[in-house]
């Protein structure tokens, strides 16, 4: 074989592979891991609650009155609406099952009124159940349906993870609000935000079906007020805020996207049209059903990979140099 044929067989595979190491491989693929098939995943307690369109999952106790439960669980699902680790009562309300029709139950913001609900529902707990007696709540492994501290310890590196990317995104202050502007280019759009006042949130420039992260650094409190436009809305189940240090979170507006705050109470009386994943819930904060649909990475080279582009960058040093003789 001539040295010249050699080099048609080799440089297509080196430029592949060059083409491979310079994709983009900023993090890992990723979702909410355990806490994915839940609207709503609290590790402590939950109170004052009245609106989780989708599945709920609570590790401690769940407290409250006329509370609404899983009515957009997708049609389909057999598993409990409701998962609390110890002790309940619900003082009315409803627990709801899927829907006995084959109907897409996120094709449009709730309350969704184009089937009939399944009230069908039930829950199971822990330890105590003292809610109204025509509720379905059953006594439990809660472990068969959830690990909470498997999933605290997974949903917290996830976090710890996300916090330390480096933005490929604009923060800018402007206009009374916070504009995040993005690169309109990549898969993993990453926004390091300072500020744990999230007013008049917009977001342009993204590339469609791109995974948004929003990092937002600080310990303490972290309000989502005043409103949130551009293209939240439409990208809403690709957007996750990262509260890796928040200990309360207020929910006081309309928000488009899931939450991740591990250390965080949420609070407020807003609606989130997302997930939540949080340490606890105190209050009405309404949590519709739109699951994070999470982040597929572009694939890293494998080490063979690596090999076979440096040896055909040697093989065409060589050629080079004999052509160059």
């Amino acid at each position: 074989m001539t040295i010249s044929t050699l080099m048609h067989r080799i440089l297509p595979l080196v430029l592949g592979a060059a083409a491979l190491c310079s994709a983009q491989a900023a993090a890992p693929s990723f979702n909410l891991g355990p806490a994915s098939d839940f609207s709503a995943y609290f590790y402590g307690n939950a109170t004052n609650f009245t609106d989780i369109e989708g599945r709920m999952a609570v590790g401690g106790y769940a407290i409250t009155s006329g509370a609404s439960i899983g009515y957009r669980t997708p049609f389909g699902v057999t598993a409990p609406s409701l998962v609390v680790g110890s002790y309940v009562r619900l003082n009315g309300g409803d627990i709801y099952a899927a829907p006995l029709s084959n109907v897409d139950t996120n094709a449009s913001i709730g309350p969704i009124t184009e089937y009939t609900k399944n009230y069908n529902g039930y829950g199971v707990y822990g330890s105590t159940n003292a809610s109204s007696s025509y509720l379905n709540l059953q006594k439990a492994d809660i472990s068969t349906y959830t690990d909470f501290g498997a999933a605290k310890t997974q949903l917290t590196a996830l976090s710890s993870t996300l916090n330390s990317q480096a933005a490929n995104g604009t923060v800018n202050f402007a206009n009374g609000g916070i504009e995040l502007v993005g690169n309109n280019t990549t898969g993993l759009q990453v926004f390091n935000v300072n500020t744990r006042n999230l007013s008049n949130l917009t977001l342009s420039n993204v590339k469609d079906g791109a995974t948004v992260v929003i990092n937002v650094t600080g310990t303490g409190d972290v309000v989502f007020g005043g409103g949130q436009d551009g293209l939240l809305e439409h990208l809403r189940a690709n957007v996750l805020f990262n509260l890796n240090d928040a200990t309360d979170v207020k929910i006081n507006t309309f928000v488009w996207g899931s939450v991740l705050a591990n250390n965080g109470v949420l609070s407020g009386a807003g609606h989130l049209e997302g997930s939540v994943v949080a340490r606890a819930m105190v209050s009405a904060v309404e949590i519709g059903y739109e699951p994070f649909k999470g982040y597929v990475a572009t694939p890293v080279p494998e080490p063979e990979t690596y090999a076979m582009l440096l040896g055909g960058l040697a093989l065409m040093g060589v050629v080079a140099r004999r052509r160059k003789a």
